[in-house]
């Protein structure tokens, strides 16, 4: 039997799961919402697309109370096996909406500030749309990259207030900066989305109880250092219109 067979064969054990209780995530969904083909060689075709752009869910629309949302894995399901499928709370997943018309830019904006208020995963809607924009379907598909391919990173990391500890003064970006804090055992990210059409200079000046080295860039893949300030370290940034900033830093060293 070849792969493709395979997958068609999967592709009819689509799970009737919406009716399910909703089960807490163990992973980050991030994925595109998907109006299952009737044909089941033409769905196990697009799942198998749709999973080589790096997504690691198809989603069913909501059920009728709004309440869960179905989610059927497409990373690398095992052989004869019907692909995996949970029942999610609707209210954990960020949704991405994508027009004819959505620019790249909007695409990494929208996404990356879902998941820094604390989206558990994030769902573009939808697939089809996405076949028709290149540049969004290559935004949401690098998206999809940097959150499955570092499951172990992100899957734990939760949200945090900003009091106490982890409390961030910011100078400059006013009222188009937002920055965010996730936190997990074993790591502390930053996200700082520019949502402003202006690059302006950001200064970010956190507690003492925040480390100033060394933070990794985990779009660009470069570190930084925290500088030490009378109160506690800073980071200064120019961050462009419509950006990103995801900075990443260990709490132990294995």
């Amino acid at each position: 039997m070849n792969m493709l067979a395979v997958l068609a064969l999967l592709a009819l054990w689509w799970p009737a799961v919406s009716q399910a209780p909703p089960q807490e995530l163990d992973f980050a969904p991030v994925g595109v919402r998907y109006a299952a083909d009737a044909n089941p060689t033409r769905r196990a075709i697009d799942y198998d697309t749709i999973g080589r752009a790096r997504f690691n869910v198809v989603a069913a629309p909501a059920d009728a109370t709004g309440q869960t949302t179905a989610l059927t894995r497409v990373d690398r399901p095992a052989l004869g096996a019907p692909p995996a499928s949970v029942a999610v709370r609707t209210s954990d997943l960020g949704i991405v909406p994508i027009t004819a018309t959505t620019t790249a830019e909007t695409v990494k904006e929208t996404a990356w500030t879902l998941f820094a208020r604390g989206s558990r995963g994030v769902i573009f809607d939808d697939w089809l749309a996405l076949q028709q924009n290149a540049a969004a379907l290559a935004e949401a598909s690098a998206f999809a990259q940097t959150i499955t391919s570092n499951m172990a990173l992100y899957a734990p990391l939760r949200h945090v207030e900003q009091t106490g500890a982890r409390a961030i003064a910011m100078k400059g970006g006013e009222g188009s900066v937002e920055t965010h804090w996730l936190e997990s055992a074993e790591a502390l990210l930053l996200i700082a989305v520019n949502r402003g059409a202006e690059a302006p200079q950001v200064v970010l000046t956190f507690p003492p109880e925040v480390p100033e080295a060394v933070w990794q860039n985990m779009l660009s893949g470069g570190s930084v250092n925290f500088v030490a300030g009378p109160t506690g370290p800073f980071y200064e940034h120019t961050l462009p219109a419509h950006d990103v900033l995801v900075l990443m830093i260990r709490k132990r060293w294995k």
